[in-house]
């Protein structure tokens, strides 16, 4: 756990470590949104898609401030949606920023490793902020055995649990198929996200180290 960034007291001096940011996606929740990762999960699921966001180690440090500004300068976008590594190992901060980002008209969905009956449970002092400024959150380890193609979960234990009034069942994402979306960077890097197939990835990465 990252204990300092699990202080709901804390405020502007709050920063986040991040594993990565894409400005636009539209493969991350209804409509187009931004999409923040952090670095750091302690669920450690089996065949997890993000395996080099587990370790607890510094990656991008980013003040709350910082990451609310850049956010809210994005023009076009309906939310943001946290993803990671795990999202509740770093409640405090981005209780804050989900707090600012809705009190600006955007709503958050934020996965989490986490049952909600775990969270609901109150482990850590600042996961029933982050739960408030959460308009819908995907809630459940990855389950490999129970994988499923669908747009919002990859597995098929995992909830999707509306938290208020602004994303309802009806305006999600139709279920039964899942999408890929690769971004390509101005310096080249490529970032898949959604839930794309192992074989594709590995395809992918063998074309471009030209093997």
């Amino acid at each position: 756990m990252v204990k300092p960034n699990n202080d709901p007291g804390c405020r502007q001096f709050c920063v986040l470590n991040l594993a990565g940011f894409l400005a636009r996606s539209e493969v991350n929740g209804p409509g187009i949104r931004a999409v923040l990762w952090v670095q750091g999960c302690p669920r450690r699921c089996e065949g997890c898609f993000n395996r080099a966001f587990q370790p607890f180690s510094p990656a991008t440090l980013l003040p709350v401030s910082t990451l609310a500004d850049t956010i809210l300068s994005l023009e076009g976008i309906d939310g943001v949606t946290f993803s990671g590594g795990e999202p509740f190992a770093q409640a405090g901060p981005l209780a804050l920023l989900g707090a600012a980002i809705r009190n600006a008209g955007l709503d958050v969905i934020t996965y989490t490793g986490y049952t909600h009956e775990e969270l609901s449970a109150g482990g850590e002092p600042a996961w029933p902020a982050l739960l408030a400024a959460t308009d819908l959150l995907i809630a459940g380890p990855y389950i490999a055995r129970l994988a499923k193609p669908d747009p919002l979960t990859g597995s098929q234990n995992q909830q999707v649990i509306p938290l208020g009034t602004r994303l309802l069942p009806d305006g999600l994402p139709d279920t039964g198929s899942s999408r890929t979306e690769f971004t390509i960077a101005r310096d080249g890097t490529v970032t898949a996200t959604g839930f794309p197939e192992p074989a594709l990835i590995r395809r992918i990465a063998s074309h471009c180290r030209g093997t």
